[in-house]
């Protein structure tokens, strides 16, 4: 991470600029089918490279959909970014670029901050977006920056507008401890409860073990007590994004959708393709109000 280079100026924000940008990006992902496969691979063999690839060119797909917020910039209403967003994650690299995205659609600066080593596939995004933005002339910061002990983070502290948290609830907990005034958004995405009822979907439960696996879930596995029970451990927990109930009784299904508290509910159903990290852009800007 270049410190001089994040606090540096950022190209005023156009929504058409940011916009063929994100095609451009679209297209470098499009066209870089190989070396992306292989920083996949490199950075974990269990990994499915297809499903891997897919997921990443969703991820563009789903961010250009969304909705942008700085489209609704009027003469009496502004929304501007936050200015610099630390990003404290596992890294997972649908989600990286998913945030990389986001930023640039908000006009803010954003840095990845991961443990130990990124994965080389996120390494790889990072110099996409930034090659697009430099021949777009777009002036802009998309960095990261490796750390070993979970100490480092608060020296920079003071370089950050706000964090973005997407991580263990501990650490969460051990980190807005130490940077109280900071804007720190908290995301539990990466966990997962799952609640087994039938013996007989063990087959269902195999399948999830290895989704579970491959993207570096804590999943908290609840198996023989009735649904009541299952309900009330998973809602205890608030480190929870995510709740999965395997069942062939209808009424235990419904008991499940009406009372767990998750962001997230599956029923007999593996979370893969659905189970997505997202964020609001209004928490990535701030509003404006013009009274002339």
């Amino acid at each position: 991470m270049d410190v001089k280079k994040l606090e540096k100026e950022q190209s005023k924000f156009n929504t058409k600029v940011v916009k063929e940008i994100f095609e451009k990006i679209e297209k470098e992902f499009k066209s870089k089918v190989g070396p992306l496969h292989m920083a996949v691979s490199e950075d974990n063999k269990e990994f499915s490279e297809t499903q891997e690839y897919s997921k990443l060119l969703d991820t563009i797909s789903r961010a250009k959909k969304e909705d942008w917020i700085m489209d609704n910039n009027s003469k009496t209403t502004i929304y501007e970014g936050l200015g610099s967003i630390g990003v404290i994650s596992n890294d997972v690299s649908d989600v990286s670029l998913y945030l990389i995205l986001k930023a640039l659609k908000t006009h803010n600066r954003l840095v990845l901050f991961v443990e130990d080593k990124i994965h080389e596939v996120t390494k790889k995004i990072i110099e996409i977006v930034n090659n697009v933005c430099k021949e777009e002339k777009y002036n802009t910061y998309i960095d990261y920056c490796e750390y070993k002990d979970f100490k480092e983070l608060y020296d920079y502290a003071d370089k950050f507008e706000t964090f973005i948290f997407v991580n263990n609830i501990e650490k969460y907990f051990k980190f807005t401890d130490k940077v109280k005034d900071k804007n720190v958004i908290y995301s539990s995405y990466g966990t997962m409860s799952l609640y087994l009822d039938d013996k007989n979907l063990k087959d269902e439960l195999l399948r999830m073990d290895e989704y579970v696996f491959n993207n570096n879930i804590e999943l908290d596995l609840i198996k023989e007590v009735d649904v009541e029970e299952a309900v009330e451990r998973i809602n205890k927990n608030l480190d929870n994004y995510a709740a999965v109930i395997f069942t062939k009784d209808t009424k235990k299904a419904y008991y499940f959708i009406e009372n767990v508290k998750a962001k997230q509910v599956f029923v007999n159903k593996n979370p893969y393709k659905d189970y997505l990290f997202e964020i609001d852009d209004e928490k990535l800007t701030k509003l404006k109000r013009i009274y002339i």
